[in-house]
């Protein structure tokens, strides 16, 4: 007995010795560094004979799709039959390396003519939308009365904010269904089992759900606050889902800073008006179009991101302006107003309205339009008042100017507004083409001082062809 156990011993160690140097042996041989299969490979029960990795995988893909998926019934009725699979699968360098990863069943192949039969998993990458569509036109799912099931939801539509109870269906989920027979692909499996009790949909939120209670009591805490923007003859409302969202997650009442910053910068996109292109009447008649309006108001996004922080973190009811970067004359308008200095360089002519009402018009003469000095055109506002003030700079041959003037009225930067011109003795007409100023609005000596006490800073002012 005890040398007949040492024999075997040995036999199966001269067995294993051999397989060793065998396998050895072949992963140095040309069959193994070869990137096609010779006649006795078999992978997922496809013979892969001359093919190399990508046909193989292009082969058993195929084939995989080719089958049919039975669906049967609990007590194993036919209730439908799946085919026209056409998924992907992630196979590619798993049948690139059967070699490296089988070696020892390979060299028996290549040495002793053994066939080599190996099984390497299906997983499904993607399937197409027409496989998805087939599943949920399945007879068996649908019902000639459907009623879909439904979660428990808080109704944020009723101001005290009652919970919808939940609703049990009769719908089977055809997700899951499909989830399932794709699993069923997947393993090879041919035949797979539906029943109405497994594949019903069940409501996964229900009544007395605690959370669902405690997000009920977060809302009739804090979505009743009213936070309203006045702007103008306009205004602006947060809605109950904006300030949702602009609540942190944890159900506590307090603002989420990111959230809030987003939200500003939406309210900025929407009413900034400054540096936009705007389109308006003006009272003298004119359809006027400004490209790039340097007068009107743009948000202080940092600001009315801390104050919105702080309304929606007090809990209570807000109505006021937006925090404001720059803000023109009065309530907020994305038109030009009713009072403002009107300056028509077609026409030479400026006109100072108030409220809607003419208080002054006059002939001006505005820049040269043969030297190039023209005045520019736009939408800008008064930003500076002041009397005696020499105005510097240069004539069109590059000499040097000095000019004293009474009054000034600065409307885009420093370099161009509206002053008295003592050196001229007439106003109008066409004098701006060949006579005219370095880019100023030069004003008739007698007209000006009323027009300077009645403008105040900030005053738009259009100036346009």
């Amino acid at each position: 007995m005890k040398k007949a156990t040492i024999l075997i011993t040995a036999l199966i160690l001269a067995a294993l010795a051999a397989v060793g140097i065998m396998t050895v042996q072949y992963t140095k041989s040309y069959d193994y560094k070869s990137s096609n299969f010779d006649a006795g490979y078999i992978i997922n029960g496809v013979r892969c004979y001359k093919m190399n990795a990508e046909q193989a995988a292009d082969k058993i893909t195929s084939q995989w799709n080719a089958k049919n998926v039975l669906i049967v019934g609990v007590m194993d009725e036919p209730l439908a039959v799946v085919s026209d699979i056409n998924c992907t699968y992630d196979i590619g360098e798993q049948v690139a390396q059967v070699k490296k990863r089988h070696p020892v069943l390979c060299a028996l192949h290549h040495y002793l003519n053994i066939p080599v039969s190996i099984q390497i998993p299906m997983k499904i990458t993607s399937c197409s939308d027409d496989f998805k569509k087939q599943i949920e036109n399945l007879d068996f799912l649908k019902r000639d009365s459907i009623s879909e099931t439904h979660d428990a939801y808080v109704d944020l539509d009723d101001p005290t904010f009652p919970i919808i109870p939940e609703v049990y269906g009769n719908q089977p989920d055809a997700d899951r269904v499909c989830a399932d027979i794709l699993k069923c692909i997947e393993m090879g499996q041919t035949k797979f089992v539906f029943s109405d009790e497994e594949y019903t949909a069940v409501p996964k939120v229900k009544s007395d759900d605690p959370e669902l209670l405690a997000y009920q009591k977060f809302c009739r805490d804090y979505l009743k606050q009213k936070i309203k923007y006045d702007l103008g003859e306009d205004s602006y409302t947060v809605s109950q889902d904006e300030l949702l969202a602009m609540l942190d997650d944890d159900l506590s009442g307090n603002a989420n800073e990111s959230a809030v910053r987003s939200f500003v910068k939406g309210i900025a996109e929407k009413y900034d008006n400054v540096g936009k292109k705007r389109t308006f009447q003006s009272l003298t008649g004119k359809t006027v179009t400004v490209d790039n309006a340097q007068y009107g108001w743009s948000v202080d996004q940092e600001g009315e991101t801390a104050k919105l922080i702080e309304d929606i973190n007090s809990h209570e009811d807000v109505s006021r302006e937006p925090v404001w970067a720059t803000e023109g004359l009065g309530k907020y308008s994305m038109d030009v107003g009713d009072t403002y200095v009107d300056i028509d360089i077609s026409k030479q002519r400026l006109t100072y309205f108030r409220d809607g009402q003419e208080q002054i018009s006059f002939d001006v003469v505005t820049g040269c339009r043969n030297t190039g000095t023209t005045t520019p055109t736009g939408l800008f506002s008064v930003l500076a008042k002041d009397t005696n003030v020499v105005l510097k700079g240069r004539n069109a041959d590059g000499s040097k100017y000095k000019s004293f003037v009474n009054y000034w009225m600065a409307f885009l930067g420093s370099s161009y507004g509206m002053h008295d011109a003592t050196w001229r003795s007439s106003f109008g007409g066409d004098i701006w083409i060949s006579n005219g100023s370095h880019g100023c609005v030069n004003c008739p000596p007698s007209e000006i001082p009323a027009l300077y006490d009645m403008v105040e800073y900030h005053t738009p002012v259009l100036i346009y062809y």
